[in-house]
């Protein structure tokens, strides 16, 4: 009988232990469940550039002939839309100060400019992801703005002779591979179409980054009296602005 009593309580035991560390696993699995795959918004953050003005028109059309001589000095030459009023922009800056800087340098030499403040619309994406998965899309929702900087790095070195044409070329298509790579990355998490209709249009958005970055590399512009860096600075007023 006492036997039987000591077998019992050590069944008894272990049963306990069992499904304590059932429950502990669960727990556990559950936890890492939540820790890697969770409904999650992830978002660009609210950004502000200032571009610099040559002209502005409520007609669109009456900027045309002032593109090209400014593409030919090197200004982007182009045409941004804002509250119902047409700008011309020769360049993009980040910071306020640059833009200023450059404003005060051009009317000292006679040349009419403003700034004007452009806010960049956020882009925000909501679904279930990985940690991984947020990782790749925050890196996706950066490239327009990372990709602004890298080139406008790129035109100031060759407008100041930094560079010359030969290797801002070199250091445009290390651009675009970022640019590709970023897409690729992309495509391998959330496949070339889905039934998120946010994923589906950052999607659109790299591709349309990557197709302006391959017609700069290609040099794919008509304008034959457009200079390379202006191809540069109108290509990036097309990645944050179209």
């Amino acid at each position: 009988m006492k036997n039987f009593s000591l077998l019992s309580l050590l069944i008894v035991v272990l049963g306990i232990c069992a499904c304590i560390s059932c429950g502990y696993l669960l727990s556990t699995a559950l936890v890492a469940t939540n820790l890697f795959q969770h409904t999650a918004v992830v978002a660009s953050e609210e950004q502000t550039v200032y571009g610099v003005s040559l002209a502005n028109s409520t007609e669109k059309e009456e900027l045309a002939s002032k593109i090209i001589p400014l593409q030919a000095q090197n200004g982007a030459g182009y045409v941004f839309e804002q509250n119902g009023k047409f700008f011309l922009v020769s360049s993009i800056y980040e910071n306020l100060n640059d833009a200023e800087l450059v404003k005060n340098n051009l009317q000292a030499s006679g040349t009419e400019c403003e700034v004007v403040s452009i806010g960049l619309s956020t882009i925000s994406v909501e679904g279930n992801f990985s940690n991984d998965e947020k990782n790749i899309l925050t890196n996706c929702l950066k490239a327009k703005m990372d990709i602004f900087k890298k080139l406008y790095d790129v035109s100031i070195s060759l407008d100041t002779n930094l560079l010359d044409e030969t290797k801002a070329k070199l250091e445009c298509n290390s651009i675009y591979s970022f640019a590709v790579t970023t897409k690729a990355n992309f495509d391998t998490c959330f496949g070339t179409q889905t039934n998120n209709v946010s994923l589906n249009n950052l999607q659109q958005l790299l591709e349309k980054t990557n197709t302006t970055l391959e017609n700069l590399i290609n040099e794919n512009y008509d304008n034959d009296n457009q200079t390379f860096s202006s191809l540069i600075k109108l290509s990036y007023c097309q990645i944050l602005l179209d």
